[in-house]
């Protein structure tokens, strides 16, 4: 394995010399026989300088595949190395639907400059993409398919394919489609190679085709692919004509973007934060979060302000504070984390309910095991039942209610036609700390006499 290595890191090393040198030749040879992952790597080690070089030495089809598997923010840095002309180019050789999210996050000036070095066509097309709503099915899509007559035979379809196979992003599926354009049918790679020269695709296509619409949300996009199992799923318009595919390594992105989204909202970070932002930036986002939940934090403070009497009469209260806390805030984290999946996966199997008793069920018997533990151990370590029972009361109820807290939010603010992803960690944590406190020492006083 090691030699393996070796072998890459001493290759790698020929590439870089190649460059340095100005050998084009010799960088060609060596550079185009590696996967595109190990192209991107080679790529990113270079110095600014040397990567402007790229422009002399690949044509922008050879290094289209490397720009569309970078990072957007890498996509953009990496377009100022290069001319307009080259960069045109390169857009020319990717998949539509890449294309137009690069041109998309650019600014207009540089959009324009971009598309103006475009053929009527390609610009066209380019601009349609743009046009559809921001995270629709539209924009996602590409133009990039293969469709056909059901009256062609097999034998004509397999000569189209082979034609066109390279215009086409995916050739597994073959969409058959109407005189005026509305989808009918889709057949299969297989299926096609396996029939009858003589058959036509009318008489072998699937005629129950998922589908998606033009203004359908991307994320509803990709949860049909996932359920259908699919490479690529057709995107038609509201006349049932077929205007493009959205296709599965799209999917993938989608699902890991809004994956992502909801981690970061979960954790009261802001979306547009990338680890390339300025650290000013990055602190500016977090800060509205951070101001919120101080004002939330100085309810909890008022609460043991106005217990302050019950504290000062038994202060070994004061030491089980963070327990009944603590405890309070990773239960109902728990509990959200489960809602917000219930609502993201849009889970119908379960009412909401039915989600929040079976919550409640679970808050109960961990109250309970908690609280029992809890007892014990303060029996064993200060010999006080009524403290004991205080306390696993308390662990008992507030874990009960913190986990119908934690589950209930997401679902009111979903109701509300927010993103559900929106009540963060720190969010629900800190209200369930509030209702902690206030549980404990609302019993505390009530038994103080008993202490």
């Amino acid at each position: 394995m090691k030699n393996i290595e070796l072998r890459k890191q001493y290759y790698y090393e020929e590439v870089y010399e190649a460059v340095k040198k100005d050998n084009r030749n010799l960088f060609r040879k060596l550079f185009l026989k590696l996967h595109t992952k190990d192209q991107l790597d080679l790529f990113q080690e270079l110095y600014p300088e040397k990567k402007r070089k790229i422009e002399k030495m690949l044509l922008p089809e050879e290094f289209a595949a490397v720009f569309e598997w970078m990072e957007p923010s890498e996509q953009h840095e990496t377009f100022h190395f290069f001319s307009a002309e080259y960069a045109a180019k390169i857009l020319l050789n990717m998949a539509q639907d890449n294309a137009a999210s690069f041109l998309e996050d650019l600014e207009q000036k540089e959009r324009d400059l971009l598309l103006s070095q475009l053929q009527e066509e390609d610009r066209d097309t380019l601009k349609e993409l743009l046009s559809y709503e921001a995270e629709s099915a539209g924009s996602i899509m590409t133009k990039e398919f293969l469709a056909f007559s059901p009256t062609d035979t097999t034998k004509e379809v397999i000569a189209q394919v082979r034609h066109h196979a390279n215009q086409a992003e995916i050739i597994y599926y073959l969409y058959v489609v109407d005189k005026n354009n509305k989808l009918i049918g889709v057949l299969s790679l297989r299926d096609l190679i396996l029939a009858q020269e003589e058959d036509t695709i009318g008489s072998l296509m699937f005629t129950q085709v998922a589908f998606a619409r033009l203004d359908d949300d991307q994320e509803k996009v990709a949860r049909q692919i996932q359920d259908y199992d699919l490479l690529a799923i057709p995107i038609i318009d509201e006349y049932d004509v077929l205007q493009g595919i959205v296709t599965v390594d799209d999917v993938m992105d989608i699902l890991e973007e809004e994956v992502t989204e909801d981690f970061q909202e979960f954790s009261a970070i802001s979306k547009s934060e990338e680890p390339s932002e300025k650290i000013w930036d990055i602190a500016r986002s977090r800060i509205p979060w951070i101001v919120i939940l101080l004002f939330m934090g100085m309810i909890s403070a008022s609460l043991i302000s106005s217990f302050e009497e019950t504290l000062s009469q038994v202060v070994v209260l004061a030491a089980f504070i963070p327990i009944i806390m603590d405890s309070a805030g990773n239960v109902g984290t728990q509990s959200l984390a489960v809602a917000v999946r219930k609502i993201t996966l849009k889970d119908e199997a379960d009412s909401i309910g039915n989600t929040l008793l079976v919550e409640l069920i679970v808050g109960t018997i961990m109250g309970i095991i908690s609280g029992t533990v809890l007892l014990i151990t303060v029996l064993v370590l200060y010999q006080n039942m009524v403290l004991g029972l205080i306390l696993g009361t308390t662990l008992l109820i507030t874990l009960s209610i913190s986990t119908v807290v934690g589950a209930f939010i997401p679902f009111l603010i979903n109701k509300m036609k927010f993103d559900p992803a929106i009540a963060s960690g720190p969010f629900i944590t800190t209200i369930n700390d509030i209702l902690g406190l206030y549980i404990y020492f609302t019993i505390a006083s009530l038994f103080l006499h008993l202490i």
